[in-house]
């Protein structure tokens, strides 16, 4: 399955929504569940940090900037 976002912050929702969810227990500690509650509560997380969760589960970012003038 292949799945583009227009945002850092638009992968990481899903990422919430249909990869952490179904993750064990076990897994949601530490990390995981401090970048869920900043996430979600709107408390503050760096896209690098986003980054470095979305990679280590599969996701392939990659950032693409354009000027037009």
């Amino acid at each position: 399955m292949s799945k583009s976002f227009n945002s850092i912050e638009e992968a990481f929702a899903w990422f919430l929504e249909h990869v952490y969810k179904n993750l064990s227990p076990e897994e949601k500690k530490g990390e995981l569940v401090s970048a869920w509650r900043s996430f979600t509560f709107k408390q503050g997380i760096s896209q690098k940090r986003m980054i470095s969760i979305l990679e280590r589960y599969g996701f392939d970012v990659n950032i693409s900037v354009t000027y037009k003038k």
